[in-house]
């Protein structure tokens, strides 16, 4: 079952490298797209998400000094495949991990107005535990007023939310363009 309430006196936006891709919702598109899309170049990002090229390259070399991404051929262009992250974090009775489906679910906030909006009221540590019932939304263990009532939200937010992350649970490679 899912942690059941988000620790807002240590959320996980402090500190690192996995932390700093959580802070920046371009650059966890950028890896999700490389997830998504092995092999993928530099000029592939720039022209599928319409990011400017300076902008790509800087982002993709943070990615490879953090060992998120690596160069997966030798020639030119450069080709990027992405690592699993599997980060996990622990304060007092609180867990939480650092997978690719919570930098998607960061990633996504870019293009859905209920993720952002769930992130800016309840933080990175309330999008983590979202999508930790969102698991259990999805496999049909809980309801989403499960939810709402163990995070005190109104059961239109937990529907909402369950909704929208619904695509990075079942694994559905998200429209880039």
């Amino acid at each position: 079952m899912a942690t059941r309430k988000a620790n807002y006196e240590t959320p996980l936006d402090t500190g690192g490298e996995a932390f700093e891709l959580l802070g920046n919702a371009r650059k966890a598109w950028i890896y999700t797209y490389i997830r998504h899309h092995p092999s993928t170049t530099i000029q592939d990002i720039v022209e599928t998400l319409d990011q400017p090229q300076r902008t790509v390259y800087e982002y993709v070399d943070d990615l490879e000094a953090a060992g998120f991404i690596e160069q997966s051929n030798d020639g030119r262009p450069a080709e990027y495949t992405a690592h699993e992250i599997e980060i996990q974090l622990a304060e007092g009775d609180a867990e939480r991990r650092i997978t690719p489906e919570l930098v998607e679910a960061v990633a996504r906030r870019t293009r859905d107005d209920d993720i952002d909006t769930y992130i800016d009221r309840h933080g990175l540590d309330g999008l983590a535990v979202a999508l930790e019932y969102t698991r259990e939304y999805v496999d049909g263990s809980i309801p989403h007023q499960i939810m709402a009532r163990e995070q005190e939200i109104s059961p239109v937010e937990a529907g909402v939310v369950l909704d929208a992350l619904r695509p990075v649970v079942e694994d559905v490679v998200p429209e880039f363009d």
